[in-house]
C-alpha cells in the first residue's frame, strides 16, 4: 500500500472517529440508584410460613437519551434490582428496560410514532401500567419485592395523533411471545382517547382496550393456548375524568365495563378440571371515585379520600362470569392488601393526608378498608403473588369483611438529588379470615435513592 493511501486511510479514520465522539456528546445520560432494607411478616399466623422476612436490595437504572433529529430520538435504559450479596450472572447483570425510537411528523404533522420498548400508562392505571400487574415481576426481577418492581414496560408500538386539545393513542403490544410457532402469544390493543380542558386543569378520556389470551380468571396465571379458536378474550372500554374545582378541591371518576369470552374455573357438577377449552362470557363493572382537598397553608397539608368498587361473581357453576379482571394494572389501596389479593371482588375505601413540617421533610398516613364485592366460594384465600404467595389462608365464606390496614412514612429530602424514606404498614384482618389466621401483617421499609 502506498503511502499516499495510507495517509488517506489514517485522516478517513480519524474523521469517522471525530463524528462518533460528536454524536456521544449529543446523548444526555441520566438514572438512579436506590438502596431498601425491608421486614415482613404476612403470615397472619400460619406456623408453616416460618420467620419474618428479612433483607436488602438494591434498584439501579441507567439510561441514555439521544436526539438524532429534531423529530427523532431514541432511549435505551438499563435496570438491575437484586438482593444484597446475589453475585450470579442474572443478579449482577443489567436488564433492557427501555429501548425504543421516537419519530415525530411522521407522513403528517400531527403523528408521532414510539416503536420497542416503552412505559403504557393510562389515566389511573386501572386498565394499562404494569404488564405483570404491580403485584409481581417478570422472571429478571426480585420475587421477594415484585410488588414493588420498577419494570413496567411493554414491548409495543404507539401511535399518537395530536390534535390539540384531543390526543388520539393507538397501541399493539405484544406481552407475551410463549412460542413462536403456536398462536399462544398475549397481544394487547387498544385506543384512548384524552381531551384536556381549557379550564380547572381537567382531563376527559375514553378508550377500548383488548388483551388476547388473557389471564385465567381463577388463578390470574396467562393463558396458552395452541389454536387460535381456543383463545380467550378480554375487551375493557371505559371512561375517566379529572378537574380541580378550585385552588383547593379535585375531583374525579372512572367508570369501565369488561366483556368477552374468558376461561374459568368449572364448578359443574361433571367435576371437570379447569382447562383453557371451558369458556364463560365476561360482563364486568369497575368504578372509582377520587377527591384531594388542599388546605394551602405553610405546610402544603394535604387530605384525599378513594373510593373502588371492582366486581366479583357469587357463582362460578354457570357460564356468566362477573368478575373483573385486573388486566394490566398499577394500582395499590395498600401496600399489604396489594400483595395478599388481585385487583378483584372488592370494595376499597381509602383516606390518605400529607403535611410538609418542614421544608425538607414529608409525612403521611393512609387508611384503607378492604370487603368482599360478592361472596367466596371457597374455603381458603391463596394470595395470587408477592413474597406470601405459598400462603394459604383458612376463611369463613359467610363474612365479606377483608380487614384494614394502616400506612405510613416519611419521607427527607437531603438533597435536591438525594432521598431517604421510611415507612411502615400493619394489616388488621377481618372477620372473612378465621381465627387461625388473625395475626396481624405487617411491613417496615427504609430506603435511600439518588438521581443523576
Amino acid at each position: 500500500m502506498s503511502k499516499k493511501l495510507i495517509t488517506l486511510a489514517v485522516v478517513m479514520s480519524f474523521a469517522l472517529i471525530g463524528g462518533a465522539f460528536a454524536a456521544v456528546e449529543d446523548i444526555k445520560v441520566s438514572g438512579d440508584i436506590t438502596a431498601q432494607t425491608i421486614t415482613r411478616d404476612l403470615s397472619l399466623g400460619l406456623d408453616t410460613i416460618g420467620e419474618s422476612e428479612n433483607y436488602l436490595f438494591s434498584q439501579v437504572r441507567l439510561r441514555f437519551d439521544a436526539d438524532l433529529t429534531e423529530e427523532v430520538s431514541a432511549v435505551i435504559q438499563l435496570i438491575n434490582e437484586r438482593l444484597w450479596d446475589a453475585e450470579g450472572a442474572a443478579d449482577t447483570d443489567m436488564d433492557l428496560d427501555l429501548a425504543y425510537v421516537k419519530m415525530g411528523q411522521m407522513l403528517y404533522e400531527p403523528l408521532t410514532v414510539i416503536i420497542g420498548r416503552q412505559n403504557l400508562r393510562y389515566g389511573n392505571a386501572l386498565i394499562v401500567g404494569d404488564p405483570d400487574t404491580n403485584q409481581t415481576v417478570s422472571a429478571a426481577g426480585i420475587s421477594q419485592s415484585g410488588d414493588l418492581s420498577l419494570r413496567k414496560s411493554f414491548d409495543a408500538v404507539r401511535a399518537i395523533l395530536d390534535y390539540a386539545p384531543y390526543t388520539i393513542d393507538l397501541v399493539y403490544a405484544r406481552v407475551a411471545e410463549n412460542t413462536v410457532t403456536e398462536a399462544d402469544d398475549v397481544t394487547l390493543m387498544g385506543a384512548n382517547l384524552s381531551y384536556q380542558w381549557d379550564s380547572y386543569n381537567g382531563v376527559t378520556e375514553a378508550y377500548i382496550f383488548g388483551v388476547e389470551n388473557t389471564r385465567n380468571q381463577t388463578t390470574s396465571a396467562f393463558l396458552t393456548a395452541a389454536v387460535p379458536e381456543n383463545k380467550s378474550n378480554t375487551f375493557a372500554v371505559g371512561t375517566r375524568s379529572q378537574a380541580d374545582l378550585n385552588d383547593n378541591v379535585t375531583l374525579g371518576g372512572e367508570v369501565a365495563y369488561q366483556f368477552g369470552d374468558v376461561s374459568h374455573l368449572d364448578k359443574d357438577l361433571d367435576g371437570n378440571a379447569d382447562t383453557p377449552t371451558e369458556f364463560g362470557q365476561l360482563s364486568a363493572w369497575a368504578v372509582q371515585l377520587m377527591s384531594e382537598y388542599r388546605f394551602l397553608n405553610d405546610y402544603d397539608a394535604k387530605i384525599g379520600a378513594t373510593y373502588t368498587y371492582l366486581s366479583g361473581d357469587d357463582d362460578t357453576a354457570d357460564d356468566n362470569y362477573k368478575a373483573w379482571d385486573p388486566m394490566f394494572e398499577d394500582q395499590s389501596p395498600a401496600e399489604i392488601l396489594n400483595i395478599l389479593g388481585a385487583n378483584t371482588n372488592a370494595h376499597f375505601f381509602t383516606v390518605s393526608t400529607s403535611m410538609m413540617p418542614r421544608e425538607d421533610v414529608t409525612v403521611g398516613l393512609l387508611y384503607a378498608k378492604a370487603v368482599l364485592a360478592e361472596k367466596w366460594n371457597y374455603s381458603t384465600w391463596s394470595p395470587i403473588t408477592g413474597p406470601a404467595t405459598a400462603n394459604t389462608y383458612a376463611v369463613d365464606r359467610d363474612n365479606a369483611n377483608i380487614g384494614d390496614e394502616l400506612d405510613m412514612f416519611a419521607v427527607y429530602d437531603y438533597t435536591e438529588d438525594v432521598q431517604m424514606k421510611l415507612s411502615a404498614a400493619a394489616f388488621l384482618p377481618g372477620s372473612f379470615f378465621t381465627s387461625a389466621n388473625d395475626d396481624v401483617a405487617y411491613s417496615v421499609r427504609g430506603s435511600v435513592a439518588v438521581l443523576f
